[in-house]
């Protein structure tokens, strides 16, 4: 059994090394007839069982033949990476064929008028959307004719540039109210800040009213005390089972408020609870808000009352 699982360990690196030249041996073959789609594919395949640097290398130098001039940017790239991080010697030299193959890649610049927000605006290049971010920013594309494609007003519009090898075109998306535009929310509203302020009100109004809400339990609480307390001693003999009439009312009543004390207790400290997550958990704001609190307690009942502008 040891003996089956030794030669399972050695032998599987070495169907994988066998496997990986097969497909690179593949590649080659394919890219020497011009089958660039097949052989970039397949020299992708060897860099995912054999992660190296020379199918790192072999990737990039099959896409440039391919003219994709982007992708084989990024496969030197991240073969110059791997050479530097193993302190290969051969960094260098990649680091030429990076600098060599730059100076072909066009660039593409899309730009918004005057005053447009790109946040507001939602561009896709060659059917892949464009980050808004880079709106303004010079990007690398490959050679041929590119389609940009946005909305205008709710209606779609595209623009075609084309560029050639080495060459850099700076193009404007042109729309009919600009001003509109920049005046707008971004796509989804914005709502956030308002959002978040209404957030960290809530939290402080939430907590605030639970504060208040136990100071009003407290004295409700001591209030029904005393009233049982003023029964039991003036129509109860100091005895509950001694009460007549008027006793069994007045200490009923103080029953009942001391219920209530222990309900609002209860939702009080929810509160409480409650606006410190809301408040900790909302951004810090700069507006300033009034808020009211306003406790009311009455024979039966105790209620606390929250007003102001959120």
């Amino acid at each position: 059994m040891k003996l089956a699982l030794l030669l399972l360990l050695v032998a599987t690196p070495v169907f994988a090394e066998s496997k990986a030249d097969q497909l690179f041996n593949k590649g080659k073959k394919q890219l020497a007839d011009k089958k660039y789609a097949e052989a970039c594919a397949t020299f992708e395949e060897v860099d995912k069982l054999d992660p190296a640097i020379g199918a790192k290398v072999n990737t990039a130098k099959c896409y440039e033949e391919w003219g994709k001039l982007v992708k084989a940017f990024e496969w030197y790239t991240s073969a110059e990476k791997q050479a530097r991080d193993t302190k290969d010697k051969r960094a260098d030299k990649i680091k030429e064929l990076i600098d060599a193959l730059d100076t072909d890649v066009p660039r593409l610049t899309i730009r918004l008028p005057a005053g447009v927000d790109p946040a507001y605006v939602s561009v896709r290049l060659d059917e892949a959307t464009f980050p808004q971010t880079e709106l303004g920013k010079e990007q690398r594309v490959d050679p041929g004719q590119h389609t940009i494609q946005y909305l205008d007003g709710g209606k779609p519009k595209s623009k075609t540039v084309t560029l050639e090898r080495g060459g850099s075109t700076e193009t404007e998306l042109v729309f009919t109210q600009p001003k509109k535009l920049a005046d707008k929310p971004p796509p989804g509203g914005n709502t956030a800040p308002n959002n978040r302020n209404t957030k960290k009100l809530v939290g402080l109004g939430l907590g605030g009213a639970g504060i208040v809400g136990l100071g009003v339990a407290g004295i409700v609480t001591l209030k029904a005390r005393s009233s049982y307390k003023d029964a039991l001693d003036e129509s109860c003999r100091g005895d509950v089972d001694m009460c007549d009439a008027r006793g069994l009312r007045l200490t009923s009543n103080a029953r009942h408020r001391a219920n209530i004390s222990t309900v609002v207790s209860v939702l009080s400290l929810a509160a409480v609870g409650g606006g410190v997550f809301l408040y900790l958990t909302a951004p810090k704001s700069r507006a300033e808000h009034a808020l009211r609190l306003t406790p009311s307690v009455g024979d039966r009942s105790a209620a606390v009352f929250l007003d102001g502008r959120f």
